[in-house]
């Protein structure tokens, strides 16, 4: 008790002082920016979707000189119309009006936004954009939320897509080959953010039925819904096609494992670039570069989002990783003492679970995978 109190505190006081140092890094950007007078910071790639946390900061610094009148070059809010974010590139958005029109527009420095340290704008979001200059003037409330967090900034949240009804998680027992822990990871979030999430499993005729079945009995075992499908031979896709009917969902998954190829499958007209896996090293290429929400004609929406190599968790306690497994979470009350990691408690009834074969092994492997990286992250 007295080693994992020391630990504590110890990993405590090391956020805190990161947290510190990540202030002192905004603060100082806050005064360059300030002092220079620039409205967009203009960054490229993940420095720009961290460092938007800095441009709120900016915005709420100006917000209170500016609420007493219109200054120059400020947008009319009464000509302000609700729009979709369907995607984005840089600081440029391209907008889906209610008449079902687009709009190209852009966010600057008074943009208004209820989420702080997280990405400004994102593929999903509601705003409220001026229609004839352009400017997103606010970013609404996020109903649901796919994020992780920044590579360059751990303490700013980096959101994927925002307002989904449910998430896919695509992967693939072959070509590339299977990754638990990065599924698991998805699946954490969906879990933490209150999102339905369904595991699908492309590639199937490339793998051995035993294999795969395995697989998808683990899922389902945990109660996720499990799709296997072939965007090559079209098994499945039925099934794919009534899942997406009539909701806005989000296809995730590392790259190569298909998800470009199961759209094209189910709408032919989409005509997304796919590409082919790397042999050698058995991992996929990037033919997504940036996310977009696209309409079915069969109604509903799906965002394609980039294939990734690591999903970080985004301000997760260890604590928490047990509750969100809901295989685990379920046998957890039986264990002997309330703070039962399932690692190595005496009496633990999660393990006791995992030997009867009532948890998967492979479902196991992963926690312990997730509570490795977050004591290594913490440490």
């Amino acid at each position: 008790m007295a080693q994992n109190t020391w630990t504590r505190r110890r990993r405590d006081k090391r956020r805190r002082d990161e947290q510190d140092r990540h202030e002192e890094r905004r603060e100082q950007r806050r005064a360059a920016l300030l002092e220079q007078g620039h409205a967009v910071l203009g960054l490229d790639g993940a420095e720009e979707l961290s460092d938007q946390a800095l441009q709120r900061t900016v915005r709420s610094s100006r917000k209170g000189g500016e609420s007493g009148g219109a200054g120059a070059g400020e947008a009319d809010s009464s000509s302000a119309v609700e729009a979709l974010v369907v995607h984005y590139r840089r600081n440029h958005y391209e907008l889906r009006l209610a008449d079902g029109s687009s709009l190209v527009g852009a966010s600057r420095s008074t943009t208004r936004t209820p989420h702080h340290d997280s990405t400004l704008i994102t593929v999903g979001d509601r705003v409220l954009v001026n229609a004839a200059s352009g400017i997103i003037e606010e970013v609404l409330e996020r109903r649901t939320r796919i994020s992780r967090a920044s590579k360059i900034h751990r303490e700013v949240e980096q959101v994927l897509v925002a307002n989904v009804d449910q998430l896919l998680v695509v992967a693939s027992v072959q070509d590339p080959y299977l990754k638990p822990g990065l599924i698991d990871r998805y699946l954490l979030t969906a879990e933490r953010f209150g999102i339905a999430a369904v595991v699908c499993l492309n590639k199937i005729d490339l793998a051995d039925p035993e294999e795969w079945m395995e697989v998808a009995d683990a899922y389902r075992g945990a109660g996720y819904p499990v799709l296997a499908c072939s965007a090559a031979d079209g098994r499945g896709l039925e099934e794919l096609r009534l899942a997406l009917k009539d909701r806005v969902s989000v296809l995730s998954g590392q790259s190569g494992v298909g998800k470009s190829s199961l759209l094209n499958a189910l709408d032919s007209q989409l005509g997304l670039p796919v590409g082919e896996v790397m042999r050698q090293a058995r991992k996929g290429r990037h033919t997504t570069t940036h996310s977009r929400l696209i309409p079915f004609r069969f109604g509903g929406y799906v965002a394609d989002t980039p294939g990734i190599k690591e999903f970080t968790l985004w301000r997760m306690e260890v604590a928490e990783v047990g509750l969100l497994y809901p295989d685990i979470r379920v046998w957890a009350p039986k264990c002997r003492f309330n703070n039962c990691t399932h690692t190595h408690e005496p009496d633990c009834a999660v393990e006791a679970a995992v030997e009867r074969g009532e948890i998967s092994l492979l479902r196991y492997r992963t926690y312990l995978q997730v509570i490795e990286t977050l004591h290594e992250e913490t440490a």
